[in-house]
């Protein structure tokens, strides 16, 4: 199954679903972040099925694929920034022997992703008034993100358990 061109289609039908995906967060109103999230499960696939490279090479494409072409802004910055390069990355964290490290590193990752894309995106592309965003604001939505972190990371880990035990045999005809 890791021949060339089952690697180069899986990649790019995974990388056109993720793009669909992710357009689709410019019509339908409230998955700002749950769409980048699917999309990011997508790209896990990929790396999972075709290699790690392979999945940083969806990525990037995807990634470069929506900052040019999707209307919706801050769903692509959250893929971009986080949602798509981050199964990746815990596969990798959740060889580190120490949990307690493991945690530490997630949540770093996650705040200064996130603090780095809506710094682009309030500074650089919608110049935000200093009175509407105030730095409590800021703190409280940290805090919820890293709640919303760990509601995530357990839901990645269900639904990749899932993919591994269920679909991967009934799409890959795997035993």
């Amino acid at each position: 199954m890791k021949k060339l061109s089952f690697r180069l289609a899986f990649a790019g039908i995974a990388s056109a679903l993720c793009v669909i995906i992710m357009f689709s967060a410019s019509f339908i109103p409230f998955v700002t972040y749950v769409f980048p999230m699917f999309a990011g499960l997508l790209i896990y696939a990929v790396s999972l099925e075709c290699g790690t490279k392979t999945g940083i090479y969806a990525y990037i494409g995807v990634s470069a694929l929506l900052l040019i072409l999707s209307p919706e802004k801050e769903s692509v910055f959250m893929f971009v920034f986080f949602f798509g390069y981050y199964p990746i990355l815990s596969v990798s964290l959740d060889r580190l022997r120490s949990p307690v490290i493991r945690w530490i590193i997630r949540i770093l990752v996650f705040n200064l992703s996130v603090m780095a894309a809506y710094f682009i995106l309030m500074k650089l592309l919608v110049a935000v008034e200093s009175e509407d965003f105030t730095k409590y604001t800021a703190i409280s939505l940290l805090v919820l993100g890293n709640i919303c972190l760990l509601l995530y990371e357990k839901m990645f880990r269900r639904l990749t358990e899932k993919y591994v035990k269920v679909y991967r045999k009934k799409l890959f005809r795997r035993k």
